[in-house]
């Protein structure tokens, strides 16, 4: 899994084309799910019966698990669609991959990617409803899966960089700022706090669980908010140097797979080893056709065994078990909204 961008420039084997047969298996899965009466949420892998694509999911689930850490299924044509159904298949493909779990307060097991106008300054939301770029992170879940409805009219590149690789770069150059990354880094929940947790984690970046890697990347917008808190040893200087070094290796483009998205393109990361970015962005005049991907968190009941720390951010890390999601007191009914301007932390 310690490729580089030109590894994937050269062999484009994680891209898995959907062909006519497959997207007319896909639109008869949401028929039969709908004639019998399944709601979205309630969708399980026999509710969304694909015979014939099963083998290409199981490329592609091979491809996030045991290859690359990430693959592209590419070709849904997605303007074809009303949003229920878009959102029914989006569904009913990813329940042969994993089970999903809520990816904030509301319990949205499907978010929306796009800008609704949520101020980058407000430390207790996220980022992905607003027009800023994100670093090079990763979700608090096994895979992250992203679909495409519409790119934006400038900007909104993703990137996709091997944590692997970059871990391996920075063990050469410079061991004593990698060895940092192995020491917990201080992270603000931005407001999602776990019953018996502080409104902070501290986490670290690199883990080994029984010869196995991890990594855990948050948005250095989490790690510049947590400097708020004042009860809570601080990152520090040789961390922040640390991270630095990280974070110009991942932007790098040596490192960086700058993967433009297009729609109808359905990218799926395995959160461990591989982590995303997006740049900033700027939207079309016409609503319709802003910038605009559908997001799912899913847990692999059989994901690698996790190091003790992640239990910090996820809670439950039991390999066999739904894991993963946001795990809070206060966290609202699980729900699929099929606007796209639903707020995700009203």
């Amino acid at each position: 899994m310690a490729w580089r961008a030109g590894d994937l420039a050269r062999d484009d084997s994680w891209i898995h084309r959907l062909d006519a047969e497959d997207i007319r298996e896909i639109e008869e899965a949401a028929r039969f799910s709908r004639t019998r009466q399944v709601d979205i949420l309630g969708i399980e892998k026999d509710d969304f019966p694909l015979p014939r694509l099963a083998t290409k999911i199981g490329m592609l689930r091979e491809d996030i698990m045991f290859r690359r850490g990430f693959a592209y299924m590419r070709g849904l044509p997605v303007t074809r669609y009303d949003r229920e159904t878009l959102t029914r298949m989006y569904f009913g493909i990813s329940r042969h991959l994993g089970d999903p779990v809520p990816q904030n307060r509301n319990g949205h097991m499907l978010g929306h990617v796009i800008d609704i106008g949520t101020s980058v300054d407000d430390v207790n939301k996220r980022l992905t409803q607003t027009k800023a770029g994100l670093e090079f992170h990763s979700d608090s879940c096994d895979v992250v899966g992203l679909m495409c409805l519409a790119t934006a009219m400038r900007g909104g590149e993703s990137a996709l960089v091997s944590g692997v690789a970059v871990h391996d770069e920075m063990m050469g150059r410079r061991p004593d700022l990698c060895r940092a990354l192995y020491e917990p880094l201080t992270v603000d929940r931005r407001g999602e706090v776990p019953e018996g947790k502080q409104p902070w984690m501290r986490i670290p970046l690199f883990m080994w669980q029984n010869g196995v890697f991890t990594g855990y990347a948050p948005l250095e917008a989490y790690l510049q908010s947590a400097r708020r808190f004042t009860d809570v040893q601080p990152t520090t200087d040789l961390q922040w140097q640390a991270m630095r070094m990280f974070l110009d290796l991942c932007n790098s483009d040596e490192f960086a797979a700058r993967i433009p998205f297009e729609p109808g393109d359905f990218q799926y990361v395995h959160n461990h080893v591989v982590f995303h970015s997006r740049t900033a962005f700027e939207d079309w005049p016409d609503a319709a056709r802003k910038r605009h991907l559908m997001r799912i968190w899913l847990s692999l009941p059989d994901g690698r065994e996790l190091h003790p720390s992640i239990a910090e951010r996820w809670i439950k890390i039991e390999r066999g078990t739904v894991r993963g999601g946001v795990n809070i007191p206060d966290r609202r009914a699980l729900t699929i909204p099929l606007d796209p301007t639903t707020p995700a932390f009203a």
